[in-house]
């Protein structure tokens, strides 16, 4: 039984430690519009198309 507890909390550890590392800022964690901002910025979309598309997203 204590065997089956230290499992669970080592367990409990390695779970919290694994999802810690992804960090909120991720791109993965980034809204759509965030994402055609950082598009636009880089310069791989134009001006018209990132109108079109913010208007698309806000409807």
């Amino acid at each position: 039984m204590m065997l089956l507890f230290w499992i669970l909390i080592g367990f409990g550890i390695y779970y919290l430690y694994t999802n810690h590392e992804q960090s909120p800022h991720s791109h993965q964690h980034q809204s759509a519009e965030d994402k055609l901002k950082e598009r636009y910025v880089d310069g791989e979309i134009d001006d018209e198309t990132f109108q079109r598309m913010m208007k698309t997203l806000k409807e």
